[in-house]
């Protein structure tokens, strides 16, 4: 899931925040006070501080990341290193001081494994909670396309009629033709909506995914030649036991937005992958903002969207057991389809 994936530079970013101080930092403060403050006959106080050390090796791991458990693993291991590495206490109990060696190789697992797991944690979580808006709020646009597509077909029954009563040269004829458009714009709107409410796979078969990425690539190429844009397809073997018909609406979406985010030159990029396929191109990179919100219903950058169509293809792909993921950066920006592929 988007967001929730961070870079070095934001793993230290929110290490440097007042909710890591509270429970990462002071936590590792006291308890380096406490380990260098008692003295050496106290074993049981150094075991018990040792411990202690894990807390902010899990919260680090929680609140950044598996980055963020690393980069605390490491300043709680330099904390601890001098104390570990005491000479007299090596010659007191040296099977104390190989334990404590190990519990230094322990810290950063212990911090990457938190951040791992929080990571994951958070991606099922937010999974569901878009599943579930998106189920209500498909419930509620069927309802509302079924009531406006009746009286939809009626409008577009009269533009016809009058159409063919209205002489190609008269003065009226411009107006009944931009009638004609206008419904068949609201038609399109209403086919966004009702592929959004929809939502789930229609009958299943095997299909190898070149299929379908070469049929979307087939749809895709005039716009590209019509804008200049390097438009290129990788094909690889696996299939999937899919709605292929939504599966290429998908594929196909996600290279429209791709193309539409570059308008001229660029480079766009179809490929079939080990587990499932991906889009890419060069354009502008998406702020980790915006990549937190693309498959929200209704979000667009653009004036033009509707704001349904990456939702669409989040459902679809979910439907069919995979997930749908966005990394960008200035070099690319890459749309995942992790899809359950079986062997060419």
């Amino acid at each position: 899931m988007p967001g929730e994936r961070h870079g070095l530079g934001a793993a230290a970013r929110l290490l440097a925040s007042r909710r890591a101080a509270q429970w990462v930092w002071i936590p590792l403060v006291l308890t380096s006070a406490l380990h260098y403050g008692v003295t050496d006959l106290d074993h049981w106080v150094h075991d018990l501080a040792r411990r202690l050390f894990y807390v902010p090796v899990v919260l680090g791991g929680v609140l950044a990341g598996p980055l963020g458990g690393l980069l605390t693993s490491l300043a709680v291991a330099l904390a601890y290193l001098p104390h570990a590495l005491l000479q007299h206490q090596v010659m007191l109990a040296p099977g104390l001081h190989a334990e404590k060696l190990l519990e230094l190789v322990f810290y950063p697992v212990l911090g990457g494994l938190s951040g791992v797991l929080t990571q994951r944690l958070r991606r099922q979580r937010l999974a569901l909670e878009r599943a579930a808006r998106l189920e209500s709020l498909g419930q509620l646009t069927a309802g509302l396309a079924h009531e406006i597509k009746n009286p939809l077909h009626t409008m577009r029954q009269t533009a016809e009629y009058l159409q063919d009563h209205v002489p190609r040269d008269h003065e009226d004829r411009a107006m009944v033709e931009a009638h004609l458009g206008e419904i068949d714009r609201l038609t399109r709107f209403l086919s966004h909506y009702l592929a959004f409410a929809r939502g789930r796979p229609g009958p299943r078969r095997e299909v190898p995914l070149a299929t379908i990425v070469q049929a979307a690539a087939d749809l895709l190429r005039t716009q590209a030649a019509r804008q200049g844009t390097d438009f290129q397809v990788c094909l690889g073997p696996g299939s999937v036991h899919a709605d292929a018909d939504q599966l290429v609406g998908v594929v196909l979406g996600l290279g429209l937005n791709a193309l539409q985010a570059l308008e001229q030159g660029g480079r766009v990029v179809l490929e079939v992958t080990e587990d499932g396929l991906l889009v890419r191109n060069d354009g502008p990179p998406i702020s980790e903002k915006d990549q937190s919100r693309l498959f929200d219903p209704f979000f667009t950058r653009r004036a033009s969207g509707t704001g349904l169509g990456l939702s669409v293809a989040w459902r679809v792909i979910a439907a069919h057991g995979g997930s749908l993921e966005v990394r960008s950066d200035p070099s690319w920006t890459v749309f995942r389809a992790r899809l359950q592929v079986a062997a060419g």
